[in-house]
């Protein structure tokens, strides 16, 4: 079994040292570590390549042109030859047994083809920011879902709760998700199609320190807004029931969304996705929670259904 690290680097100078560190420094081993630098113009590539003198499991790949934070940990990932691959960003740490606890969970699951974890969240001085997780920052309450998750409805109305920086995937996972698609991040869209798949899984273990800190190209953005939010995204996850007409809409809009969503993938042509029972299911809920809303504000309802026809809304 060989073990990889996707790792992508862009002026990471600050960070990088500790970052592969902790990656080199597991219970379990990894094999490879393969970074592609974007372009950097600090001082990431002369670190990497010090640290690569007593390393040689490290390869660096300069590219030629900058090709952002999506394509780059595509092209990182093809050019990894492992059983499995773990992504990671340049700023975070990973605990110790990180590989060997994401590998018991494939060994747990035969099914799995995707693992991610939770993480805790730390500042630039590697300092835990809270009692916070970085799945508290994308409102994934795993303890109170029900099980089986059910990972398309969560993604495609929540938003992905899947952060690359904790996703380990198979080496199987290559035969389908490239290219990346224009419109997604690269972990949400592998993701998504993990959870097309019904091969996505978790563990609920803090196996990483997330950094949050001001030149992160992609990073958490709700940590000043969660409290705000929270109640909505509690409803959308049908971990609370909606009490207001703006909640009824709010949820309507997010299952309007989610069918936007479903038909967008279509023109990909993935025969492991079911879109007819998908689309079913989809309207089901939506004539359900129409319903909800008519006999609860009948007269607000009419006049808001009256307003997205003349205006178009909620049509494909």
């Amino acid at each position: 079994m060989k073990l990889s690290v996707a790792l992508c680097t862009y002026n990471g100078s600050k960070f990088i040292e500790q970052q592969i560190n902790s990656i080199l420094n597991q219970t379990t081993k990894v094999d490879e570590i393969i970074v592609c630098d974007d372009k950097s113009t600090d001082a990431t590539v002369s670190i990497l390549k010090e640290i690569q003198v007593a390393n040689p499991c490290i390869v660096i790949i300069e590219n030629e042109i900058n090709l952002r934070s999506t394509k780059n940990f595509e092209k990182a990932i093809q050019l990894c030859s492992g059983d499995y691959i773990f992504l990671a960003d340049q700023d975070d740490l990973w605990n110790t047994e990180k590989v060997a606890k994401t590998l018991a969970i494939f060994n747990e699951n035969l099914t799995a083809e995707g693992v991610f974890t939770n993480a805790d969240l730390i500042d630039d001085n590697g300092t835990k920011l809270s009692n916070k997780t970085i799945w508290d920052s994308v409102f994934f309450f795993e303890k109170e879902m029900q099980k089986p998750i059910d990972f398309v409805d969560i993604i495609f109305k929540n938003g992905n709760i899947v952060t690359g920086a904790t996703l380990c995937i198979k080496k199987e996972v290559k035969s389908f998700i490239f290219p990346f698609s224009k419109d997604n991040l690269h972990d949400e869209w592998i993701a998504s199609l993990l959870a097309f798949k019904n091969t996505l899984y978790y563990s609920s273990e803090n196996l990483i320190s997330y950094r949050i800190h001001d030149n992160q190209q992609i990073g958490m953005k709700n940590l000043d807004k969660m409290e705000k939010i929270t109640r909505k995204k509690r409803v959308i996850l049908g971990l609370d029931i909606p009490n207001s007409f703006s909640e009824y809409r709010f949820l309507l809009k997010k299952i309007f969304l989610k069918k936007k969503e479903i038909v967008n993938f279509q023109k990909y042509n993935f025969d492991f996705i079911d879109f007819q029972k998908l689309q079913s299911e989809n309207n089901i809920e939506w004539e359900l929670i129409s319903e909800k809303t008519k006999s609860a504000f009948p007269i607000r309802y009419k006049i808001t259904s009256l307003i997205d026809a003349i205006l178009g809304k909620r049509t494909l």
